[in-house]
């Protein structure tokens, strides 16, 4: 019985201490001082790339695809009007480097 009053005793002590705590006041532009303070902190926080807005990596991409249409339409039009040449290019280093045969031997 005596730790059933211990425990009685405890409890009812606790809700006194509740019961003694006073209100606060606070300013009531405390909360706006505070959100203040944290948007502040929130825009010096920036990031490396902050000047690669959406418009530059529009021209960036546009810029990269202009190369790359420039380049296929190159050498497309390098292949047709080499097909003909071709062949005598790689007669022509072949016999500049003595690669062309006439015996039928493995060994020259």
């Amino acid at each position: 019985m005596e730790n059933k009053e211990y425990i009685n005793q405890q409890v009812d002590d606790t809700f006194k201490v509740l019961d003694a705590i006073e209100k606060v006041e606070v300013n009531h532009f405390f909360k706006h001082k505070v959100l203040q303070k944290l948007n502040e902190e929130k825009e010096e926080k920036k990031s490396l790339l902050f000047w690669f807005t959406p418009q530059l990596q529009l021209a960036t991409l546009c810029i990269v695809l202009l190369l790359n249409f420039g380049t296929i339409f190159y050498v497309f039009n390098n292949s047709t009007s080499s097909n003909n040449s071709s062949t005598s290019d790689i007669e022509a280093f072949a016999q500049e480097y003595s690669l062309q045969s006439s015996s039928t031997s493995i060994l020259n």
